[in-house]
């Protein structure tokens, strides 16, 4: 398989399993049932942005993702009782979206040495 095909499928499978994760957390912190196709989409996009800002060095884009959550954030009203809730969920979910961009960019950073991805294209 191509370099593209397996960083493709390691992202499609990895948005996957986040999207149903997120589905997890949002029950445990709303009590919500189903997957927020908005969400999702925002949270690729997150994690694209980070990922191609990364991968071309501008690690300054990680102090504009958070100006920019932060913005966001503070537009968001919450019931008092629901306060912790919500910024609980808001901090895990951010920090996992860092991660996972960062995951992103070593895999496609150093694809040649790791032995799954080796082994997939047949190096």
């Amino acid at each position: 398989m191509s370099e593209f095909l397996i960083l493709s499928l390691l992202f499609v499978i990895t948005e996957v399993f986040i999207a149903f994760i997120f589905a997890a957390i949002a029950q445990v912190f709303y009590h919500q049932i189903g997957l927020n196709f908005k969400a999702i989409f925002k949270g690729i996009a997150e994690r694209v942005f980070l990922f191609v800002t990364l991968t071309n060095g501008y690690t300054q884009a990680l102090t504009f993702f958070s100006a920019l959550k932060l913005a966001t954030r503070l537009k968001h009203e919450e019931p008092k009782a629901d306060l912790d809730g919500f910024n609980d969920y808001y901090l895990i979910g951010n920090l996992l979206s860092v991660v996972v961009a960062i995951g992103y960019v070593y895999a496609y950073q150093h694809f040649g040495d790791i032995r799954l991805f080796q082994l997939l294209s047949g190096r």
